[in-house]
């Protein structure tokens, strides 16, 4: 809820291609963070408090981008194509969590209990 206040803010001021910019900017830091954070053992408690930070940019960036895009994607549709453009988010969002189970349950028959 919170990205998605602050988001809807930055869209309503300065459009929505600049508020889906920032977002996606923030998720990438977040995820670079993620990617290069050393671990305990090298500085200590500090791993744990940078690694919420990260997911915490990470969260409100997603906040922020998923009402933003859709309504962006509508937004540049061409007429007649407005619904199919801002419904393609949900529907590949949905299509990707019900890829993932069928991967899952796969791997569940393929490999072993170790």
């Amino acid at each position: 809820p919170i990205g998605g206040w602050l988001f809807g803010r930055i869209a309503g001021r300065r459009g929505r291609k600049t508020s889906m910019l920032i977002s996606v900017c923030m998720m990438c830091f977040g995820s670079l963070v993620i990617a290069c954070l050393p671990g305990y053992a090298v500085i200590g408690t500090w791993a744990p408090a940078l690694l919420l930070l990260a997911r915490l940019f990470q969260g409100l960036s997603v906040g922020g981008e998923y009402g933003t895009s859709a309504t962006y994607m509508s937004e540049v549709a061409v007429e007649g194509k407005k619904g199919f453009y801002a419904s393609f988010q949900y529907v590949t969002l949905i299509g990707g969590q019900l890829l993932a189970v069928l991967v899952v349950v796969a791997l569940q028959q393929v490999l072993s209990a170790e």
